[in-house]
């Protein structure tokens, strides 16, 4: 099996979870796509894709500049291409148009999915992931509902979970896996990474606002 067809296999269920409304919702993008010509009995049916680079090809040729973006609250199941990359800093464009912002891993910021993270510091969170955990402070800000944007201090503890496979798509590999248990005096969220042996995080689910809730990366 191809790795481009393990990635087909991982968006198809993911795809079907998400519920009617949402297959028209993503009907435009390649998981999208690959659903409607399945359930169309002709899956050459299907229209071609829209936007540049994001081909079955595009990612066949290079899927390293690939993410798996998934993000339930919203029905999204899609690929995410690197369009920036300085260092430790990395930005990725979904398939559908929204962008996120990664620091060594670490989710600072999104654009593009309405109830957007401006920014945020997980310095002190990443730090505590290679020391194998540990209690650490953390900001985020994010617009509220009057378009104000709100500064938001949490308190943390970071756990490590052991080791699990974790199923990435294009293959499966056991991970250490890590929990963020984040509280404020106004929000709670969990946040949950995945490090290879090296201490890279190849896959996390992250804290984005109240309304979208979590964003779902992993290499593929």
């Amino acid at each position: 099996m191809t790795r481009l067809s393990k990635v087909l296999g991982l968006l198809l269920p993911a795809a079907l979870l998400t519920g009617c409304g949402a297959l028209d919702s993503l009907r435009n993008t390649f998981g999208g796509q690959i659903v409607s010509g399945l359930f169309s009995g002709d899956q050459a049916a299907a229209p071609p894709l829209q936007r540049d680079g994001f081909t079955a090809a595009d990612i066949g040729a290079n899927p390293d500049a690939f993410h798996l973006f998934t993000i339930n609250a919203l029905g999204v199941a899609e690929p995410a291409r690197r369009i920036a990359l300085a260092g430790a800093n990395e930005t990725f464009e979904s398939e559908s148009g929204f962008t996120a912002a990664y620091q060594d891993g670490m989710l600072v910021a999104t654009h593009g999915l309405g109830f957007d993270l401006i920014a945020a510091d997980g310095t002190a969170t990443r730090a505590a992931l290679r020391q194998g955990g540990g209690d650490v402070p953390r900001t985020i800000e994010v617009m509220d509902s009057l378009d104000q944007l709100s500064r938001i201090e949490f308190r943390c503890s970071v756990t490590a979970n052991g080791s699990e496979p974790v199923n990435l798509g294009a293959r499966e590999v056991t991970l250490r896996k890590f929990t963020e248990s984040c509280t404020s005096n106004v929000l709670a969220f969990e946040n949950l990474f995945w490090l290879d042996a090296a201490g890279a995080i190849v896959a996390s689910r992250q804290y984005v606002s109240p309304t979208v809730a979590y964003l779902r990366s992993n290499r593929l």
